[in-house]
């Protein structure tokens, strides 16, 4: 019967995870890949051993930058969603770690996760399709439902029997009723218009106005605030509608709730930044790093939280386990923070006491 060595364990561990993993020395000479390192340079280990971390990844300017940086300035850094050019366009995942032996920084371990599939992108492919859809089905019934309440207001106006008057006002206000909806489906499409953004005027405005129910339903509210957070460039509109959707959210997730009901918003910088490639050199040849800082502002609630292998599924168009959900308002609010430049990611707290949503927003 084989059995697994236990001398062996740690690397066939380190050998079957996803991630590619690679180890540098202290000169930047890398001693260590795990398989699937060696299948991202596309070389076997006995071809890579002991080569520099600037010759292993020369058309990865971004990796060479964070090694470097790693190396001199003996702390970690975290990155996402960096593309590489390829016939993909594969985007990744980076987290580079300061390796310590003996309270001596001896080099750098670098992480790489691939994290945007050829499946995701041709979600949001289909998703963007969707919304211009809805579009032009909204504006299609707009105008013959505007021609519907005009001509039941003028029938109004010609009609003494009350009990008439009572039917045609039934017909105004559902024609306004469905007007709303149809603009909010029209603003879907409408991409953002950037101007400069106080954050956390645009987080008080939302809770101003969520404030009736929270009331209602008797909910702490914990907020912190980090007022060293700059500006941003930003539609005001459209991240009001991305943070009431998630507030709302939260606030029903503890309709049920037996715990203490708890909601909690923080803003603070994140230790998180992505390499972005601005503008040329004069060869044409190279783009020039330029490094993007984040924002974060986080939503955490004591819900009923979300089940794992649901969290993949809630920013899915169309899909939802509310009763009377239409499954559009995360899908709507991830795209509006991707057109912002972001990210929005959900998971579930310990013990499944809760939900947290974190918007990442660039400085």
């Amino acid at each position: 019967m084989n059995m697994l060595s236990l001398t062996n364990l740690p690397e066939a561990i380190i050998n079957n995870i996803e991630e590619s993993i690679f180890l540098f020395d202290i000169e930047g000479k890398l001693i260590f890949l795990n398989k699937a390192a060696e299948e991202f340079v596309g070389s076997p280990e006995s071809l890579v051993y002991k080569k520099h971390y600037s010759e292993l990844f020369n058309q990865l300017n971004d990796v060479v930058i964070l090694v470097q940086k790693t190396l001199i300035e003996g702390r970690l850094f975290n990155c996402k969603d960096i593309s590489i050019e390829s016939e993909q366009n594969i985007k990744i995942d980076l987290y580079l770690y300061p390796f310590y032996s003996n309270n001596r920084l001896d080099g750098v371990i670098v992480c790489i996760r691939q994290n945007s599939s050829l499946i995701e992108r041709a979600d949001d492919y289909h998703f963007d399709s969707l919304l211009f859809l809805l579009a032009t089905i909204a504006h299609e019934i707009k105008n013959p439902l505007s021609g519907i309440k005009g001509a039941a207001q003028l029938l109004k106006n010609e009609i003494v029997n009350n009990e008439a008057r009572q039917y045609i006002d039934i017909i105004i206000k559902e024609t306004d009723r469905l007007n709303r909806i149809l603009y909010d489906y029209l603003s879907i499409s409408r991409k953002p218009v950037f101007n400069e953004v106080n954050i956390h005027e645009v987080l008080e405005h939302a809770m101003k106005i969520m404030e009736p129910i929270i009331k209602e339903k008797k909910i702490i509210i914990y907020k912190s605030y980090d007022p060293s957070l700059p500006n941003i460039r930003g539609d005001a509109g459209k991240l009001l509608q991305v943070f009431i959707n998630l507030i709302k959210n939260s606030i029903e997730s503890m309709e049920d709730s037996r715990r203490s009901k708890r909601f909690s918003i923080f803003t603070k910088p994140a230790n998180e930044y992505v390499i972005l490639y601005d503008s040329y050199y004069t060869n044409n040849s190279h783009l020039k790093p330029k490094k993007q800082r984040w924002i974060i502002i986080s939503f955490e609630d004591t819900g009923k939280g979300i089940l794992h292998q649901e969290l993949k599924k809630i920013f899915l168009p169309f899909y939802s386990k509310k009763k009377g959900g239409t499954g559009l308002g995360l899908a709507l609010s991830q795209k509006i923070i991707k057109d912002h430049g972001g990210v929005i990611m959900a998971k579930t707290k310990k013990s499944n006491k809760g939900a947290i949503f974190n918007v990442y927003l660039p400085f």
